[in-house]
């Protein structure tokens, strides 16, 4: 049987939950003696989920287990501190780089993937049981998808061998250039989300090295600048799209940890400091100065008069420079207004005003990229998906949120379905407990402390046993364009039933396997 599956975006909250998914499927044991995580041919990955993905297959090219590797992981993302670390080093001065997404690159090289490159994956992809992996970045050129990819050798038309595009159709990377590309870069473009990080720019910000035939390589490459894969598909889903074209695909699971949450845009209003002006601000500096300069007469020269002197003349260059501002910027850019506009009035408006004006804007920008943007993307993809025929009974969503209080569930099952498939008291409880994660690179010690790690790999463990048990009894009533080797998934009914009342009971049963 022929798996594919893709990891979404969303941080430590998708790393962690897509670690639960991948060790149920390690869980379940198939009539050929392995399991149904040995079926996985294929997958695609976003910003959070290409940490999980790229340690899957690094760990299958370095010859671990799958239970190795997946215990490896959990480690690695239950008690590392990546963000501590690059926030001790980078803002209190400790290293070299002036841009963060490099820090966090050096980071991610000699925290997690220790040195690995694409190349490491191209030299064992023929070797192991992935047939093909794609880590995915956006690039803003042409606002598309950008592939790190990686398959195994297939002939082209010219005789030639292949292993897979590394970009897109408007700019690709030779192969003996990519080969040299860090999975900690990969990483890096995968996951640097706006607001958040910069952008990472191909090739100035990769360290590629210095042999001849690169120095002639990128005193030609065209700048590239490589963001989030989640900006135009945080799921994941285009590049199995583009392999269903290539070779045939038994099941598609698509692993999704987004919060799932409809929550309403909502802003309050401020009323700190109401009673602050520009102009008493001014008042006050004026005020200031006047009391520093009192100081200086009676002061005797030494520690005390240096320090009220320094205050003088820091106070004197902030009043200067907002006389300035208001003068002579404000007043020109006024003039550039095509409406009346008295801009002294500026110097009478409450702070909380201004403060109203930025953050408003702020939240409103925020909400618009992380939930309206996103949603609306996320519709797109999903259609290509939902509305195709040729995914029909071939397809599954294993969603965060889905099993989480108020939601509808069981919409494609029987009454006598729903009884058996009802999430119990603690699996709602803990479902909600793991979509309250946020999209972050780290854990809080509240996040710690009430859990949340824990409550996402339980999460991913029972979504996709309940996923891939609806998907075995909605298969009872349609078994249109079924796949020939439905059966191995269709065998492990039994298994599936026997580990969800077991969910049900203890939704953190299976967490001792890892």
């Amino acid at each position: 049987m022929n798996i594919a599956i893709s990891l979404s975006g969303g941080g430590f909250r998708a790393a962690t939950f897509h670690l639960g998914t991948l060790s149920y499927l390690n869980h379940l044991k198939t009539s050929d003696g392995g399991s149904l995580l040995d079926h996985v041919g294929a997958v695609s990955t976003i910003s959070g989920g290409t940490l999980t993905g790229l340690w899957f297959i690094l760990g299958q090219c370095r010859g671990w287990s799958h239970e190795e590797s997946l215990r490896r992981l959990r480690k690695l993302l239950f008690e590392g501190d990546i963000i501590g670390k690059a926030s001790r080093e980078f803002l209190c001065g400790k290293c070299n780089n002036d841009s963060l997404i490099r820090e966090m690159v050096r980071i991610y090289d000699e925290d997690i993937f220790e040195g690995a490159t694409l190349g490491t994956l191209m030299d064992h992809i023929e070797d192991i049981a992935i047939d093909d992996f794609s880590a995915n970045a956006t690039e803003f050129t042409n606002a598309t998808e950008f592939r790190f990819q990686v398959g195994k050798k297939q002939k082209t038309q010219r005789g030639g061998t292949s292993q897979g595009t590394i970009g897109n159709a408007y700019y690709k990377i030779p192969h003996q250039i990519a080969r040299q590309i860090r999975l900690a870069e990969v990483f890096a473009a995968s996951s640097c989300f706006p607001g958040g990080f910069e952008a990472l720019n191909f090739p100035a910000d990769f360290q590629l090295s210095t042999n001849a035939e690169n120095v002639e390589y990128l005193a030609k490459a065209k700048p590239l600048a490589l963001m989030d894969g989640g900006v135009v598909d945080n799921q994941g889903i285009e590049p199995i799209n583009l392999l269903r074209k290539r070779r045939d695909i038994d099941l598609f699971i698509i692993s999704d940890a987004g919060r799932g949450q409809e929550e309403s845009y909502h802003y309050t209003e401020t009323r700190a400091l109401s009673w602050l002006t520009i102009r008493r601000a001014n008042w006050a500096l004026n005020l200031a100065l006047l009391l520093l300069a009192q100081f200086l007469l009676w002061v005797p020269r030494g520690f005390w008069f240096g320090f009220f002197l320094s205050l003088t003349i820091l106070f004197a260059v902030i009043r200067i420079a907002s006389s300035v501002a208001s003068r002579v910027f404000i007043k020109r850019k006024a003039r550039q207004i095509p409406f009346s506009f008295r801009w002294k009035g500026l110097l009478t408006i409450s702070f909380s005003k201004y403060i109203n004006l930025v953050c408003s804007r702020a939240t409103s920008m925020y909400a618009l990229t992380d939930r309206v943007f996103m949603k609306h993307i996320r519709s797109l993809n999903y259609d290509t998906i939902y509305l195709d025929d040729k995914w029909q009974n071939r397809r599954i969503m294993n969603a965060l949120y889905e099993l989480g209080t108020g939601q509808n569930w069981g919409k494609h099952l029987t009454p006598e379905e729903e009884v058996l498939m009802e999430p119990s008291k603690a699996i709602l409880a803990n479902s909600d407990l793991a979509t309250a994660m946020g999209t972050t690179l780290w854990w809080s010690d509240d996040d710690r402390a009430k859990g949340k790690p824990q409550a996402l790999v339980a999460a991913g463990q029972y979504n996709i046993c309940w996923n891939l048990l609806e998907f075995i009894y909605r298969l009872r009533r349609d078994k249109t364009n079924l796949s020939p080797e439905a059966h191995i998934l269709t065998d492990l009914q039994q298994q599936l039933e026997s580990d969800w009342q077991r969910f049900r009971d203890n939704p953190h049963w299976l967490l001792s396997e890892l």
